[in-house]
């Protein structure tokens, strides 16, 4: 299996089926805007990317940086952000029925569901 470093890898691996990404970096301001990506599990990667209007729905990212990941009207239901650093990250006017945000890190400082219920913009 080759390296995923682009929009085009990820989306043609998710297309064929693959629903489990590890070690993935996308390189710097890829755009997955209105991606479907529905139940994929990101684990170790390196995600700083656009994902304003995509379907994340029971969606997981384990121990990934979402440094500056735009996550803006995106659909997070059911979805897990876990273990995972969100400086500078944006989830205003996403869908977050059943999302579950948990041992995060924003610069060095505990992030949990309580941070996030009280502001949806890490900076």
């Amino acid at each position: 299996m080759s390296k995923i470093t682009t929009k085009v890898q990820l989306l043609e691996a998710y297309r064929t089926g693959q629903r489990y990404f590890e070690d993935i970096e996308l390189e710097t301001n890829e755009n997955l805007t209105d991606a479907v990506l529905s139940g994929a599990v990101f684990k170790h990667c390196w995600l700083n990317v656009d994902f304003t209007r995509a379907d994340l729905t029971n969606c997981q990212f384990v121990e990934c940086s979402l440094k500056t990941a735009d996550f803006r009207y995106a659909n997070l239901a059911n979805a897990t952000i876990e273990g995972c650093t969100v400086e500078s990250t944006r989830f205003s006017h996403a869908i977050i029925d059943g999302f579950v945000f948990a041992k995060n890190s924003v610069y060095g400082q505990n992030a949990e569901q309580k941070d996030f219920d009280t502001f949806h913009y890490f900076t």
